[in-house]
């Protein structure tokens, strides 16, 4: 996973911490570029403010209950420009909610995740979602279609 960008939106520094951490214990190494907003968010994606000399991130793993801007706001935002709707989008969200995964769904996430209560199950979650996202990469390289 060397030289793989992951822009993760996450208010709850606790969560932000795990999610890092689990990514280091299973020995994953992408460059993580954490913000707490989805104003912060959109900012970094389209390079505005402090970050216009942001990398483009070749991942975005995002929460749903944001201050200032929601999830569900940068991810109509962010698939609604066609220079950046390609980027795959993930949603780590602590709903239950069938419709909360059916509506990001709808608005282009490429996947919906409620976040584990238990560590070990946090833990097989990340493994998986990075399993997959070095399939996506791998795709996205070959210049194949990506999966949806």
């Amino acid at each position: 996973m060397m030289g793989m960008d992951i822009l993760l939106v996450e208010d709850s520094s606790a969560d932000a911490y795990l999610f890092k951490e689990v990514l280091t214990r299973k020995e994953y190494t992408p460059q993580i570029h954490w913000v707490v907003d989805g104003y912060r968010a959109l900012d970094y994606i389209f390079q505005r403010r402090e970050y216009q000399y942001a990398q483009r991130p070749d991942m975005i793993v995002l929460d749903l209950s944001l201050p200032r801007i929601t999830g569900y706001e940068v991810l109509k935002e962010l698939k609604n420009n066609a220079d950046f709707a390609a980027i795959p989008v993930i949603i780590l969200t602590t709903s239950r909610d069938p419709l909360d995964h059916t509506q990001c769904k709808a608005l282009g996430a490429d996947m919906c995740l409620s976040k584990p209560h238990v560590i070990k199950e946090y833990e097989d979650m990340v493994q998986r979602l990075m399993e997959w996202a070095k399939l996506r990469v791998a795709e996205t390289a070959d210049g194949k279609t990506s999966i949806h």
